[in-house]
């Protein structure tokens, strides 16, 4: 259990950061994610909110790398397309270190 408040934005960096090199989708942030927080914070956290922050994470990035909250703590992400999925309109993505 983690001590002290963080932001939304902190844990969810955490928990990217804990996936990294992992395949996911955005319903993996709303259930995982969200799921992981709650276990390690002991903090409830809206599905919906932390799925709007990963879109804003990811705009912000594409927009700005630089000053970008995945880049500032070294994580970099990828849209990940790949055939075999079992549903090809489901968008996935994969975070790592940054280059």
């Amino acid at each position: 259990m983690a001590s002290g408040k963080h932001s939304n934005e902190a844990m969810l960096l955490e928990w990217l950061r804990s996936n990294k090199n992992t395949v996911f989708a955005s319903h993996d942030i709303q259930l995982h994610c969200v799921q992981w927080i709650r276990e390690y914070y002991e903090h409830y956290v809206s599905p919906d909110t932390m799925s709007r922050l990963w879109r804003k994470m990811r705009e912000e990035y594409n927009t700005d790398k630089e000053n970008s909250g995945l880049h500032r703590w070294g994580l970099s992400y990828r849209e990940i397309t790949r055939d075999g999925f079992d549903d090809s309109r489901t968008k996935k993505y994969e975070v790592s270190d940054a280059n």
